[in-house]
């Protein structure tokens, strides 16, 4: 609902202080009275927020799940909605069963810990300070592991080295872990502009950031796919072949993702025109993967299919740059 209110200017035409009155039911669903502080936040665009959940912005935000229900959900969604305490209760005692797959649930969220339980109930705290871990630190890293990734899939898809593809695989889950943080606190930066200036992120980067986080997560993904592939080493005359694919690849990924924090007009052109490139690359190598039709044919088409959807990926985050000013 739209409430227009016309300003106000107190002690006159020369009067240097100006007013406008707040809806009164407004005030009533937030609870306040006379007196009571509000922060007044200015957006990029112009606009004021007035927010009544500021003042309480460094409370501890509670909330509850029942034993009995889905707790995997529950839990991560709790988590991401930004609650720094979650308490699990049971009519029942809670079994030690129970008590092991909640612990196994946890270790899924970065900072997410048991910090207090009782035969009914078991209270998990998230310990970590949004404003002393920077999103662009944790997305740094998070892209420094999938790319990582990358690279030793490839290496081991095409060395046949499976311990290392097992290695990739164990890895994935680190990059599921920063994933839920970054979604996590770009939705506190979101909902409270306090944390969103300490966080020094503004709600449309915000958005951005969320965006490339999937990006990045898929593209570790990608690399699973890769490292599943994994079997007998190729031959040097098939590797020569899809080189050139996976520098292309590579190289895109890491003038995108630079790109994020530092905009760079040419680097953004660069990866699209080697998408462009990417494509009429792969294109050729099908036909001659296909032509050259062996037992292997299959998984080769299959992971240059990976490839092409980790450059896609790349130009989606290329895409997401904008000029600082």
């Amino acid at each position: 609902m739209v409430n227009i209110r016309r300003l106000q200017q107190t002690g006159g035409k020369e009067g240097s202080s100006f007013l406008i009155i707040v809806p009164k039911e407004w005030v009533l669903r937030q609870d306040l009275h006379k007196g009571d502080p509000v922060v007044v936040a200015e957006r990029e665009d112009g606009c004021l927020i007035i927010d009544p959940r500021l003042p309480k912005a460094g409370e501890t935000r509670s909330t509850t799940a029942a034993m009995e229900s889905n707790l995997r959900w529950v839990i991560t969604s709790k988590y991401l909605l930004g609650f720094d305490e979650i308490k699990i209760t049971s009519k029942d005692s809670i079994t030690n069963k129970e008590r092991d797959m909640i612990k196994k649930i946890i270790s899924r969220f970065v900072a997410l810990e048991i910090t207090d339980e009782d035969e009914n109930q078991i209270v998990v705290q998230c310990l970590v300070d949004p404003s002393t871990l920077p999103v662009h630190n944790t997305m740094r890293r998070m892209n420094l592991i999938a790319t990582r990734m990358l690279n030793d899939s490839l290496t081991a898809y095409f060395e046949g080295d499976e311990k290392l593809a097992n290695d990739v695989l164990q890895r994935d889950e680190e990059v599921d872990r920063l994933f839920f943080l970054i979604v996590r606190e770009l939705r506190l930066a979101i909902q409270y502009p306090r944390m969103s200036e300490t966080m020094n992120i503004t709600p449309v980067a915000a958005l951005d950031f969320r965006l490339a986080a999937q990006y990045i997560e898929r593209i570790a993904d990608l690399a699973v796919d890769i490292a599943t592939k994994t079997n007998k080493p190729l031959e040097k005359r098939s590797i020569k072949k899809i080189d050139k694919i996976v520098e292309t690849t590579k190289e895109m990924l890491t003038k995108s993702f630079g790109n994020l924090f530092k905009f760079d007009s040419e680097k953004v052109a660069w990866v699209i025109d080697a998408e462009k490139e990417l494509i009429e690359d792969i294109k050729k190598y099908r036909q001659d993967i296909i032509a050259d039709s062996s037992e292997e044919t299959q998984i080769h088409l299959e992971v240059v299919d990976s490839l092409l959807r980790i450059g896609e990926a790349a130009k989606d985050i290329a895409d997401l740059a904008l000029p600082q000013n």
